[in-house]
């Protein structure tokens, strides 16, 4: 194991009784319990930020200058488009 480095932090008390309450029920130490749950959340974390689905501007490039302003426009447009299409096809 690597060289611990000692840190300081506050938390709500009834934050800390369950951990305490955890850490008894476990037989280890709050301390202990502390590390596992910070080493759980950094795997998440950095599962979160390598999963492609959560890149944020790396695919899905629209073309469109304006879509954050005028979103709502080309969204019903497309919407408009869809059900002319159904319905022509439906008519068939």
């Amino acid at each position: 194991m690597g060289k611990e480095k000692s840190i300081t932090i506050g938390i709500k008390e009834n934050i800390y009784e369950l951990l305490e309450a955890i850490a008894q029920k476990q037989g280890s130490k709050v301390e202990d319990e502390l590390t596992e749950a910070i080493k759980s959340y950094i795997e998440r974390m950095s599962a979160y930020s390598n999963d492609p689905f959560f890149q944020v501007g790396k695919a899905g490039k629209s073309g469109l200058k304006d879509l954050a302003k005028a979103h709502d426009k080309y969204l019903m447009n497309t919407l408009i488009k869809w059900d002319s299409f159904e319905i022509r096809n439906n008519e068939k």
